[in-house]
């Protein structure tokens, strides 16, 4: 027999179909919010409910008491992600969705509705030992040596994990859960009912990115990246792993997809059907340019310079070289300044003697 559910448990777990009833109970559908001055609240809510997401920290209710009102902006918040296709929205919301859902989870004192919420998430409170099967599944996307099949001790098919490992398989089981069922299928009236809070988040994306990494400046690039770019303007046929290499480097440092395309105008042959093609299906996925160690795979890293020691990504080489770029260029003001001030105060410092 199912674990009854109290109402104000359901905006700590609002993934549990009796959530969704709450809201079928109460005539609340996605469609048509737009359309009310409380549809227009609770749009505006989930859109900075992501764009909390975006930097990195977590949504509470604002009263325990307004349940409905958190639901629905749970809902609403992964529509609008959903709607914005952007990969890293997307999977920034779940993360943040997954940290809230584990924090009221951790502190549950109703051990059958924790019960049921493992029920849901397809998971059993154990005794300290998950079937094989059932750790790899959970432990395959948590980056840490320990966590290996290897390193564990299995016994009679089972794995033996401690009370706080099982925290992290069950906040990860959590993060997986929510992240499966998204993007979300949205139907193209609602995509476009919904646009300006859409927008409003994609402005967000963009925002973030130019504070992450600034104006973009090709002086900057890691050297794998200067050598794809001047393979590509010399016309040269880059690979699968070269070309999808620049095109994610490119997007994630802040370039849309034209500028991106324009880079592969450079070359004599290029072609644009082709091309916007590619760059379009790299970009609506929101690939994340490979790490340093991949690229060496693929044949990709090339013509090492001394930062490149120092850091394992692109993206944290074009960090760290744009962060000494502009030290060197604010001395070179300084002295500059300093130059000129001197030459001010003693005109005739550097006059030739009679």
């Amino acid at each position: 027999m199912r674990t009854s559910v109290e109402k104000r448990d359901l905006a700590h777990y609002p993934f549990l179909p009796e959530a969704q009833g709450l809201l079928a109970s109460r005539g609340i559908k996605v469609a048509g919010l737009s359309g009310s001055k409380i549809g227009c609240s609770y749009l505006d809510r989930a859109a900075e409910r992501v764009i909390t997401a975006l930097d990195g920290k977590t949504v509470y209710p604002e009263s325990e008491d307004d349940v409905v009102s958190d639901i629905i902006t749970y809902v609403l918040a992964r529509v609008l992600a959903s709607a914005s296709k952007d990969k890293r929205t997307m999977d920034r919301l779940c993360r943040m969705e997954a940290s809230r859902v584990y924090a009221y989870f951790h502190a549950e004192e109703n051990e059958l509705l924790k019960k049921r919420v493992c029920e849901e998430l397809g998971l059993e409170l154990g005794d300290g030992a998950l079937p094989v099967i059932r750790y790899v599944e959970l432990a395959s996307r948590v980056r840490d040596a320990k966590w290996r099949l290897i390193n564990r001790d299995v016994e009679n098919g089972f794995v033996s994990v401690s009370s706080d490992e099982m925290d992290v398989l069950i906040a990860e089981r959590i993060r997986a859960i929510l992240s499966s069922g998204l993007p979300l299928d949205i139907p193209e009236s609602i995509a476009k009912e919904y646009l300006p809070w859409s927008d409003k988040i994609l402005s967000a994306v963009q925002e973030r990115t130019l504070v992450e990494f600034g104006a973009i400046d090709e002086s900057a690039y890691p050297p794998c990246i200067q050598a794809l770019i001047s393979a590509a303007a010399a016309g040269v046929n880059l690979t699968h792993s070269g070309r999808f290499s620049m095109t994610a480097f490119l997007h994630n440092v802040g370039m849309n997809a034209e500028q991106v395309a324009g880079i592969f105008a450079r070359s004599p042959d290029y072609n644009p059907d082709m091309t916007n093609y590619q760059v379009d299906h790299i970009l609506t996925n929101e690939y994340t340019t490979p790490s340093c160690a991949t690229m060496l795979t693929h044949g990709v890293c090339v013509n090492k310079d001394r930062l490149c020691e120092s850091v394992s990504h692109p993206l944290n080489y074009y960090r760290s070289k744009k962060k000494m770029l502009e030290k060197m260029r604010i001395k070179d003001e300084a002295l500059a300044k300093k130059a000129e001030t001197s030459a001010e105060e003693n005109p005739d410092a550097g006059s030739p003697g009679p």
